[in-house]
């Protein structure tokens, strides 16, 4: 039998993160009882991990956001209630939990508590427009939809004709059935399900109708996301954590598991601010930030007086991931905050990728780090052979996750992702080096042909981004007659900042980059068209600026 030396080097060397997490630290015997009876019940599951802290520690505060706060033992009872209440009222028909919520407190306690049903748990965008969520419901159909209040219209022109429950109702909201409702009723607890629930994730849906990606994760991927995590972020039981990004997508899920895993502290408000942020960093004493390159960008352009009226001295680590970071936003957040930044890389059908620690980003700031625990990656060329070192090609991976498809739409055209070896292709082009760190230079359909040059818009995007002028800038390439494609830059400018010259920015692009990588034309946009997880929406930002130029 063949060993894995790799693999048992990197699980070796994330044992003393793992002891010092505190996630390993002594029960009791009550407490030991009570974790054997949550894993026997409910599996791996988002469910297991809630019913493993609430036993090590119940009056350990759980969740704080927008309306107070909640102990892991309030939030373990509020969670079974819900889940006995909702098989009964939806008559044991709980197949498929449907969950619209922001980043609160009944977004936790429906997540597990759909988990404790055994439902597969299907997490939906909250920026999803009404007609685009009418189609995702026919196509899900799921038994029982929690969401929150400001989308009751958008669920009733959908004519949702399953049980409908409200999470976070607003002042004065009446009429329908709640989770708080739900939590105060008593009803005999549901079967027991003993297996990994299902989870499906929607993709970002930045060049289409957001698809559906279902799986079940393992224990075994738990533990190895759990190892790979601990050593990356040295995350702690003691740590008071502020989850910036929405707990609907992977990024912000994985952030919220990582954190119910350990027994910490959530910190999250419904929407994100970047002054708020810190005062939370400040108010709770937090140790532990996640958040996108975009809220990364924005903590970034806070004035100094804002900074300083706050103490974030405690702050370890700041996580990143969802979408792609400029080096030059690195470079300035580390100038800020110090050398505490994590970079992660992975996708929604592919599950977490790679991990940047701190001291891979202060060696290379445009590295997504070496793969995770149980993860290969593999670069290929055009005809799938191996890529050497440096040399740009396909990103391949192998996982214990495993993709199996998207969710069946009879209206949308599959396209299944390609397979080689048991890689699957990511969809994005980049490179690893000499130390196998891995780097992505951009998706495989965005790259740019002009004039018969490969043109990646990822790196003329970090040099633009270097310009002390730049806030955020997208580039995109545009049909030319002559060349085939041109490069346009849409470019937000820093608050205050002098509107630059089409020659200063060539000139600074041309200092670092080779001249066909110079844009044509320049927009300047009050704000680059995002998702919610912060990816850039090309396709709309395409179709907004046809015909336009600087």
């Amino acid at each position: 039998m063949s060993v894995d030396r790799t693999y048992i080097g990197r699980a070796v060397r994330a044992v003393p993160a793992i002891l010092t997490s505190g996630m390993l630290r002594p029960l009791g015997p009550r407490a030991v009882g009570r974790t054997l009876r949550g894993l026997w019940r409910f599996g791996p599951s988002p469910a297991m991990l809630l019913a493993f802290a609430a036993a090590r520690n119940p009056l350990r505060t759980a969740v704080i956001y927008d309306r107070g706060a909640i102990s892991y033992g309030e939030l373990q009872r509020r969670a079974e209630a819900i889940a006995a209440a909702l098989h009964a009222h939806a008559h044991g028909r709980v197949g498929t939990v449907a969950i619209l919520c922001r980043n609160h407190a009944g977004f936790v306690a429906a997540t597990a508590a759909g988990a404790q049903l055994g439902a597969e748990l299907v997490f939906i965008n909250t920026e999803l427009p009404a007609a685009a969520l009418a189609a995702l419901l026919r196509r899900h159909s799921p038994d029982i939809l929690i969401a929150d209040q400001e989308y009751d219209a958008a669920i009733a022109a959908a004519d949702y004709p399953g049980l409908h429950v409200r999470a976070w109702v607003e002042a004065g909201g009446s009429g329908a059935l709640s989770l708080e409702a739900l939590a105060a009723e008593r009803h005999p607890a549901p079967p027991a399900v003993h297996r990994p629930v299902r989870i499906t994730l929607l993709t970002s849906g930045t060049s289409g109708f957001t698809k559906g990606v279902p799986r079940a994760i393992p224990l075994r991927s738990i533990l190895e996301l759990a190892t790979t995590g601990a050593a990356a972020t040295r995350m702690r039981a003691a740590d008071t954590v502020v989850t910036g990004p929405p707990m609907f997508h992977g990024f912000g899920l994985a952030a919220l598991m990582a954190t119910l895993a350990l027994g910490a502290t959530t910190v999250c408000h419904r929407r994100f601010d970047a002054a708020r942020t810190l005062a939370d960093i400040d108010e709770h004493g937090a140790t532990v930030l996640f958040l996108v390159p975009v809220m990364v960008q924005r903590l970034v352009a806070l004035s100094a007086n804002e900074r300083a009226a706050v103490d974030v001295s405690r702050l370890r680590r700041a996580i990143t991931g969802a979408a792609p970071i400029a080096p030059a936003t690195v470079a300035a957040f580390v100038e800020t905050y110090g050398p505490i930044l994590v970079n992660g890389y992975g996708s929604t059908e592919t599950g977490v990728v790679a991990i940047a620690t701190p001291e891979d980003l202060l060696a290379e700031a445009g590295t997504v780090g070496k793969p995770a625990l149980g993860v290969s990656v593999r670069i290929l060329r055009a005809d799938r052979t191996n890529a050497a070192p440096g040399e740009v090609g396909s990103i391949f991976i192998r996982s214990g996750l495993v993709f199996t498809g998207y969710t069946p739409d009879p209206h949308a055209e599959e396209r299944a992702k390609e397979v080689v070896d048991g890689y699957v292709d990511t969809g994005d082009l980049g490179h690893l080096d000499d130390a196998g760190r891995l780097y992505v230079d951009g998706r495989s359909d965005d790259m740019i042909v002009s004039g018969g040059e490969n043109i990646f818009p990822g790196e003329v995007e970090n040099r633009l981004a270097a310009h002390p002028a730049r806030a955020d800038v997208v580039v995109l390439g545009v049909p030319n007659p002559e060349y085939g494609q041109t490069l346009r830059a849409f470019v937000v400018l820093v608050p205050g900042a002098r509107t630059p010259t089409t020659d200063d920015l060539n000139d600074h692009v041309r200092a670092a980059l080779e001249r066909y990588k110079v844009p044509k034309e320049y927009v300047f946009l009050d704000r680059i068209p995002r998702n919610a997880s912060g990816k850039v929406l090309r396709k709309n930002l395409a179709a907004a600026s046809a015909g336009t130029g600087s």
